[in-house]
């Protein structure tokens, strides 16, 4: 059968499974599966239940709008997160028979539920006002300022659906109208890309009871623990329900501290004991079945937003236990922790999702009985790793052993879950969509195959993973994906690929962008050059302040392995690369004209204008090599309009019109110095989109822009 190549909008044929959780007794499965439908531009979850003895899947819920499963302790019920009702609310489902029904909560929930060992409660997090009485927006503000607070929060709180902007108990406006949307900021932090404006809210940690009947609806069940003006991360539940562990700045200066610290909460009387005093940020906690012990991910911040994060275990038996005998005790720090992975130098917790595929509600660390599971990420490549205590230990320093357990090289996974000897997990591999694999008595089965007959029907090209080394010698990992039906001794266009963070990693994942390509003729390259993570701290470290330097040489130097490989038509190579990929860009074609024509997207142009318009000023800071009033001359010097004069490459800029994360500004600078000097550039903009592109119509339009751009000026002698 002959195969066509893809389409842009066959990204939305793809089906993703994703969310996988065993049943506490190992033999089913729920997970989530997402579709689309293209016409309405609308993407659908539901639930669906798997036998792990068959391997047989049947669907569960039929709303197109569930997510977040988590088994109750018994396995007799599911608990879900669903906006069937309108709002964002928990849901109870028997996955052996009968019909949904709602927890009523007055709040929206965020976040995955997340059960007591009991089955008594579910935890949930939802963002709330928590000011006090007398607060005011600020000193000399005008008298009717904390009203337009006030009801802007609320408004803010209303499911989308509710919300009217002509609605007059909604308007704030005593005579009626359009609400008050003047925006008053005092904050440092004040905004997140993908959120946007935080305004006066803040997140905290509830409880409701988890009925064994159908609740009434105009009940609502849910009492808030977390309190304070401050934010909290979801919660870990202790073994005996009476408290909970939360991450958290509790700090009046909160948004000037660059660390977390552990708290814990008594869920019946919100009383918060300081459990964790951290020298970083804190995520990912999880305490032991026995209590014994809280294993978390975060790091020291030595090398600021590029510090590695490390597994760490903290004892805390005899904290909670002076705590139930009423007592306060000593907070534990960072020397009570053992850092059971800093010899590996490598990055756990950390795993490697496909495009398109459905992330997962975690947790990624995992206690089962007294072993702890957490993925590692080395070269790109993740494996499930056990840790466990006794017979002396393999890890210098403690009793802790470490064994890798599952994971092979070629395949990137971006979730599991495990109980006894049977895992489950998500994997892809770059010529494979995403599937649900299950692993059990030294088997593995796919169990979704969703996209297994519209993959046969449609162009890929075959892949392979490669070394290579840099003008300095450091060894380099390269991806190549060859075009469809490819011919040896023949030479094709290339289009490189750079990817985002400078903190990220490519990895043997399906990338339809890549597949993209390779299915119109193109060879793909891409590569993990220095600032990539999972190659060591020093590997990822050593580019901070001087981006376009040890990073873009990586990359050229991939340029050069692959076409010294005979494959590639050197006149006609392409890049293409978002976020600091979009930075790589733009200073690519500023600084060679090897590229025939170049895709910068969400790129950053000039690092000494950011500084204050990117919502993550830490970061940048660090990244960048200091303040704009500090070293102004480094910034400018390393900011891709600086040299614009230099470019001769054709560039089609790509942003989002309202991303925090890299402002559009960025593209306008560049877009306006190349006009300016009469080069070749053209510009995009997708109203209404942060940093990521998420409407359907935007996102297709990017790949066949990106397609017709390059086939466009290979045609060109």
């Amino acid at each position: 059968m002959d195969k066509r190549p893809l389409k842009p909008d066959d990204i939305f044929e793809l089906k993703s499974c994703g969310d996988v959780h065993l049943s506490p007794d190992g033999k089913h499965i729920i997970y989530v599966t997402q579709y689309h439908d293209k016409a309405e531009e609308k993407s659908f979850t539901d639930l669906y239940l798997a036998s792990v003895e068959t391997g047989e899947s049947r669907k569960l819920t039929n709303s197109g709008k569930d997510r977040s499963p988590k088994w109750s302790p018994d396995g007799k019920k599911v608990a879900f997160v669903s906006s069937r009702s309108g709002k964002s609310q928990i849901w109870m489902i028997d996955p052996w028979g009968g019909e949904a029904w709602r927890i009523p909560t007055k709040e929206a929930v965020q976040g995955a539920p997340i059960w007591s060992s009991d089955g008594k409660r579910i935890f949930f997090t939802s963002s709330a006002f928590s000011k006090p009485d007398n607060w005011v927006p600020y000193p000399g503000a005008p008298e009717d300022d904390r009203e337009r607070a006030l009801d802007q929060a609320k408004r803010a709180l209303k499911p989308k659906d509710e919300r009217g902007p002509n609605d007059k108990e909604e308007s704030g406006s005593k005579s009626g109208g359009k609400p008050n949307d003047i925006k008053v900021i005092t904050r440092l932090r004040y905004r997140m890309d993908g959120s946007g404006y935080f305004g006066e809210l803040r997140r905290h940690v509830f409880s409701v009871d988890a009925p064994d009947s159908i609740p009434g609806e105009d009940q609502e069940l849910s009492s808030q623990i977390t309190s304070g003006d401050f934010d909290h991360s979801a919660p870990c539940v202790t073994p005996n329900g009476k408290y909970i562990i939360v991450p958290a700045v509790r700090h009046e200066d909160a948004d000037y501290i660059q660390k977390s610290d552990l708290y814990l909460f008594e869920v019946e009387t919100g009383k918060s004991l300081l459990l964790y005093d951290g020298p970083g940020p804190i995520y990912g906690q999880q305490i032991s079945p026995d209590g014994k012990y809280i294993a978390f991910l975060g790091h020291d911040r030595k090398r600021g937003v590029s510090t590695r994060s490390d597994l760490w275990i903290l004892p805390v038996g005899s904290f909670l236990d002076a705590a139930e005998k009423g007592e306060e005790p000593r907070s534990l720090t960072v020397k009570d922790a053992a850092n059971i992975t800093a010899h590996l130098d490598r990055s756990p917790g950390s795993m490697a999702g496909a495009d398109p595929g459905y992330g997962s509600s975690g947790p990624f660390l995992i206690w089962e009985d007294s072993c702890l599971f957490f993925p590692l990420q080395d070269h790109g490549e993740v494996s499930v790793c056990k840790a466990w205590t006794g017979n002396g230990g393999n890890v210098p320093g403690t009793s802790w052993n470490l064994s890798k357990v599952l994971g092979k090289n070629g395949r990137a996974m971006s979730a599991y879950d495990v109980k006894g000897e049977t895992f489950v997990y998500q994997a892809s591999s770059p010529t494979e969509t995403e599937s649900i694999f299950l692993y059990t008595n030294g088997a593995e089965k796919n169990l979704t195959e969703a996209n297994r007959e519209f993959m046969k029907a449609v162009a890929t090209g075959q892949w392979e993973k490669f070394q290579y080394h840099a003008r300095d010698g450091q060894e380099l990992d390269g991806w190549l994906l060859y075009p469809h039906e490819y011919e040896k001794d023949k030479r094709y266009p290339m289009v490189l690929m750079v990817h985002g963070g400078p903190h990220g990693a490519y990895s043997s994942a399906f990338m339809f962008t890549g597949q993209f390509f390779a299915s119109h003729g193109y060879v793909v390259a891409y590569c993990n050059p220095r600032g990539s993570t999972s190659y060591g701290q020093e590997f990822m470290a050593c580019i901070d302040a001087d981006w376009g330097n040890k990073d873009f040489t990586d990359v050229m130097s991939l340029v050069d392995a692959v076409t010294d490989k005979g494959i590639v038509d050197e006149s006609n190579m392409f890049v293409y690369g978002w976020s600091y990929g979009g930075y790589w860009t733009a200073w690519a074609i500023t600084q060679t004209s090897r590229f025939k024509a170049a895709c910068a997207g969400a790129c950053v142009s000039n690092l000494h204008s950011d500084y204050g318009t990117s919502d993550i000023m830490w970061a940048d800071e660090h990244e960048y090599g200091g303040k704009p009033w500090e070293d102004a001359n480094l910034l400018l010097s390393r900011s891709p309009l600086s040299h614009v004069p230099n470019v001769t490459t054709p560039v089609l800029l790509l942003h989002g019109e309202n991303d925090l994360r890299c402002p559009i500004s960025h593209s306008e600078q560049f877009y306006i110095g190349l006009k300016r000097l009469g080069k070749t550039a053209v510009m995009i903009r997708y109203p209404g989109e942060f940093h990521g592109l998420r409407r359907h119509l935007h996102r297709t339009d990017r790949l066949k822009r990106m397609l017709a751009w390059f086939d466009y000026w290979k045609q060109q002698s």
